[in-house]
């Protein structure tokens, strides 16, 4: 590989040579990782979710009534985010795979935090689609970025619980910020209207959140200050054994067209679209929805709270039980829709039977099993894809589904079909039957992958054939390059 620009780290994986580390060592590092990295990622994931569906709690308290919006107008400012979250999508990868990941996640929550702070000023519809649509291009760099980080930190087998732990983080804020958003609706005679104080405390959050990464958070491993030089040298040899690299600053064109013809690329893009579609009606009409059953605004944000501990519940479990037995990924995405077709089918099958409000609310609890799916569809890429280009791209195209899925979603939720909307759920229901052939077919896929690759170029079995694959992973190469690289299930 001579006159290759090799990955970051390469000149403390060759100083490790081809010595074996303690697990012992490991672990220690592994502590130490956590312990710094894990309490800012979590606060960062957990705000980035929570500042994207506070227009849905803004609404119970005459939102739409103090910007006059009529028609479908909050359906196309909910989608207005998405509008700004896909035309971002080609630069933001650019720009992670181009720049520092850390730094560029740290402008990017400071940036959504004063655009937050900006709807405090907001008069009219136009207003709205503008700080919607800026706030979409803002946030685009947050979840691909965060995969992009985790790779660079943790094995693949560990990136799972990780994942899932700042994944989860979405439930945990939405439940805290549901019940803030509670207490801010009782707050009444002041110069700010309730609303308002939703989008002032998050935004204020964000803000902190967004300096203390700016401060505190590494780049790379081999530039953690945290660690000692001895365990800088570890970190870098434990993620080297991913196959794919830390961090590379190339951009390589022969890789977007290794993504292009990778057939698990268009598997997980029908699966991300057949799951975003239903994602973006739930995340803007869910209370509308829940208040269909006949409840009041202060009481459908209390009723929808155990949906978020669903949500945040099945990620930690399934997080557990891929650190326990592996190669969950790919089920990770295929069992937790089973709960959520029944409910979905529960709700469609009892609209306008009379039936008790309560129950109908615990099979919509059931629906947001669903969001366990996407943190493993982003494990997939993270752990699967494989030469820094060739993810980066991946990655764009799946955020491009992601949000067109996001954009569409709500429109399927029309005003005359409300409070039942019929239609949406109707179509609910079929996605989600779709997705789970598509996740099978993915787990079926690589499966089989490997084993043609066992054949050909024999099992990993001894330490010499898993260091050329490392070699090969520190040197940029992708997962149809190398031979040695074997996909996790």
């Amino acid at each position: 590989m001579k006159g290759e620009i090799a990955d970051e780290g390469i000149e403390l994986f060759d100083e490790a040579g081809p010595q074996a580390i303690s697990q012992e060592a490991k672990d220690v590092v592994r502590r130490k990782i956590d312990l710094h990295l894990l309490p800012l990622m979590c606060a960062l994931y957990g705000l980035n979710y929570v500042d994207k569906v506070a227009l849905s709690w803004a609404v119970l308290f005459n939102f739409r009534q103090d910007l006059g919006l009529v028609g479908n107008e909050y359906s196309w400012a909910s989608s207005m985010f998405y509008f700004g979250y896909l035309i971002a999508q080609y630069p933001a990868n650019y720009i992670l795979q181009r720049c520092r990941t850390a730094r560029v996640l740290s402008l990017s929550v400071i940036t959504w935090g004063v655009l937050m702070l900006a709807h405090l000023g907001l008069r009219n519809f136009a207003g709205l689609m503008v700080i919607r649509f800026l706030l979409g291009i803002a946030e685009s760099v947050v979840t691909p970025g965060f995969v992009l980080y985790t790779s660079m930190f943790y094995t693949r087998r560990e990136q799972v619980m990780r994942t899932m732990l700042w994944a989860a983080m979405q439930g945990a804020f939405s439940i805290i910020s549901s019940l803030l958003s509670y207490g801010l609706g009782h707050i009444t005679n002041t110069a700010l209207k309730p609303w308002m104080y939703i989008f002032l405390v998050l935004g204020l959050l964000s803000l902190i959140v967004g300096f203390s990464w700016l401060l505190f958070m590494p780049e790379t491993p081999n530039k953690a200050k945290f660690l000692s030089h001895e365990e800088q040298i570890i970190a870098v040899q434990r993620v080297a054994e991913n196959m794919m690299g830390i961090k590379g600053y190339q951009w390589k064109n022969y890789q977007m067209w290794h993504a292009v013809k990778d057939v698990k690329t268009w598997l997980i893009l029908a699966f991300v679209l057949l799951t975003q579609l239903p994602n973006g009606g739930l995340t803007s009409f869910g209370s509308l929805v829940i208040s269909g059953f006949g409840f009041d605004s202060f009481r459908t944000l209390l009723i929808g709270l155990p949906s978020s501990v669903v949500s945040a519940g099945s990620m930690v479990v399934w997080g557990f039980f891929s650190v326990k037995y592996g190669n969950l990924r790919t089920l990770g995405m295929i069992i937790p829709l089973l709960p959520a077709i029944a409910g979905i089918a529960a709700v469609y099958g009892t609209i306008g039977t009379g039936a008790n409000k309560y129950g109908r609310v615990v099979a919509y609890w059931l629906i947001n099993s669903y969001a366990v799916t996407w943190p493993f569809c982003l494990t997939i890429v993270g752990q699967n894809i494989a030469g820094h280009t060739k993810r980066a791209f991946t990655n764009t195209l799946l955020f491009i589904v992601f949000a067109t899925g996001n954009i569409a979603g709500p429109f399927f939720f029309r005003d005359q079909d409300a409070p039942r909307y019929v239609l949406a759920i109707t179509t609910i229901l079929v996605f989600f039957c779709a997705a789970l052939c598509c996740a099978i077919t993915l787990r079926y896929y690589m499966a089989t992958q490997n084993r043609i690759r066992d054949c050909q170029f024999g099992a990993l079995e001894t330490t010499e054939k898993r260091l050329d694959g490392m070699r090969l992973g520190m040197h940029d190469k992708t997962d149809l390059e190398n031979s040695d690289f074997r996909y996790v299930l």
